[in-house]
């Protein structure tokens, strides 16, 4: 060893020593295993090309087209058959069983209901509720609903014509006892947390539709009055299946055909799911110019054109999606470089949307109006719409919601705090929105809790947001708090029924819980 270090030149020795020092100093670092990390799980930049950057390419590089996944051919129902249900060819019947006994819970001791482990499942194209739900039980109640909500949507959009319905002190005082003396009911919907709830607009049934963060919706037709007079199963009036593979953002139906239900997910799918049919279809699939899954955030159906659906996405896109057409290709507008958490449409001005961002921003927006090149924005490859006026917050903005008359716009965020806008004509007089009111409010929710989203009644100048003190909490548009609803856990997920007084909170361990008045009355 001696002798060939004699041979060795000075600079072969400092070279070998500086090999060393540094070996040692990634020992001592533990940066040996980072290094040897796959790349697929390295830190990648975005995708689009950033401003003020040069995007060098060489000529001879070739670009690999993904390939695409194969079709799943249209097939006849395998309950009928006699046979277990596949889904990519996987036995589905041990997973979706609505009658799998429940898991224990250590974290808190009780008996919950969660799915085996399904790794990486993926339901593409159409599909049949009958493929996928086991119990022909629970298949005979979905096939009973009779769905009688009427023409809700209309019904909504003539009360939103009308001029501010703002309530008078009398009117705040009976709302408030009625909130207040509500009785409440819960069930466990679903098997995970929940990230989105929906009341449906039916006027003779109480049903609630959930979904978690795994992809799985529950159904469940709460039977009110036998829950309040007798020892009653909840879980006898639940359907549970799974359509998606990652958290659903938002579920609802269409306006003009309650039956059918839309939901969302951030896996970048958009379903269709029919409760007569009993039929599933996949309108679209987002996808960037690179073939990349854009998730979904949020959506919602225009006021002027039943048809036509806004959507927003993870990373600050947006666009307009015909539900009738075959959507193969649509084009993006950029309105944040960041996710947009929460979008909603103004009832009063149906071309004005509001944003709430990750960004730290609250936007509200003209889309019949086309920016090519948004001074905002740090990516040039997107156009977006012209900015009508904008708050920028401390913290991120989690939730927009419009009052249906008038012209208030409430956000919250991680700033603990819910601020309500006077959207109106004499309200905007500049590009910089102004509170009218500011309401400390909790939002710390944490990594276990849904966040919390303030949301208008459809139908009355009042919202409710969860209480991290395990309630919900009922303002006006005006800011003066109705009532402090308390449930057992928080309910961090809260949706309204669309004409009636009913409103439900969802928890992070699948349980709803159903405020309405009692039966008697």
């Amino acid at each position: 060893m001696n002798n060939t270090n004699k041979e060795l030149t000075s600079f072969q020795k400092k070279r070998l020593e500086n090999i060393k020092r540094n070996n040692d100093l990634l020992k001592k670092l533990n940066l040996n295993n980072i290094i040897n990390l796959p790349k697929d799980t390295q830190l990648r930049s975005p995708n689009h090309q950033r401003k003020k950057q040069v995007k060098s390419v060489s000529k001879t590089t070739k670009r690999v087209k993904k390939e695409k996944p194969a079709a799943i051919p249209t097939r006849r129902s395998r309950r009928l058959q006699g046979q277990s249900a596949t889904i990519n060819g996987d036995e589905t019947s041990k997973y979706l069983d609505d009658n799998l006994e429940p898991k224990k819970n250590v974290s808190n001791g009780e008996n919950n209901m969660s799915p085996a482990p399904w790794e990486d499942i993926k339901i593409l194209g159409d599909v049949k509720l009958t493929d996928i739900i086991q119990d022909t039980e629970k298949l005979d109640k979905l096939n009973s609903l009779k769905l009688s909500s009427g023409d809700f949507f209309n019904e909504l959009r003539e009360f939103q014509r009308k001029q501010s319905n703002n309530v008078d002190q009398g009117e705040l005082m009976s709302l408030s006892d009625k909130y207040e003396s509500m009785n409440m009911i819960e069930a466990k919907v679903i098997y995970e947390r929940i990230s989105s709830l929906y009341t449906h607009p039916d006027k003779n049934q109480k049903i609630i539709i959930a979904g978690d963060v795994s992809g799985n919706i529950g159904l469940w037709n709460a039977n009110f009055k036998q829950f309040i007079e007798d020892n009653y199963d909840p879980d006898e009036d639940i359907t549970r299946f799974q359509l998606f593979n990652k958290n659903i953002s938002k579920i609802d139906c269409f306006p003009n055909q309650s039956e059918n239900l839309l939901a969302t997910s951030y896996d970048g799918r958009v379903r269709s799911i029919n409760l007569e049919s009993l039929k599933s279809d996949e309108l679209i699939t987002l996808k960037n110019e690179y073939d990349d899954i854009l998730g979904v955030s949020d959506y919602q159906f225009s006021y002027s054109d039943h048809n036509m659906l806004y959507i927003t996405t993870l990373s600050g896109e947006f666009t307009q999606l015909d539900v009738r057409e075959n959507n193969k290709s649509i084009t993006f507008k950029r309105l944040a470089d960041k996710k947009i958490g929460s979008m909603c449409i103004n009832p009063q001005k149906p071309y004005q949307i509001a944003t709430g961002s990750l960004d730290r921003t609250l936007k509200l927006w003209d889309i019949r109006k086309i920016v090519k090149e948004p001074e905002w924005s740090q990516y040039d490859d997107f156009s977006s719409y012209e900015v009508v006026a904008k708050y920028d917050s401390r913290l991120s903005v989690s939730a927009v919601s419009f009052s249906p008359n008038d012209n208030t716009l409430v956000c919250n965020g991680y700033d603990d705090t819910i601020r309500l806008f006077d959207v109106s004509d004499t309200g905007l007089t500049s590009e910089d929105l102004v509170p009218k009111l500011t309401i400390k409010h909790n939002c710390q929710t944490g990594r276990w809790t849904s966040i919390l989203k303030a949301k208008f009644k459809p139908n009355k100048n009042i919202f409710a947001i969860a209480n991290m003190s395990r309630a919900i909490d009922i303002y006006t548009s005006q800011g003066q708090q109705l009532a402090h609803m308390r449930t057992p856990t928080v309910p961090a997920v809260v949706s309204w029924h669309p004409s009636q007084s009913w409103i439900t909170g969802g928890n992070s361990s699948g349980k709803v819980f159903l405020f309405a008045e009692s039966p008697s009355t």
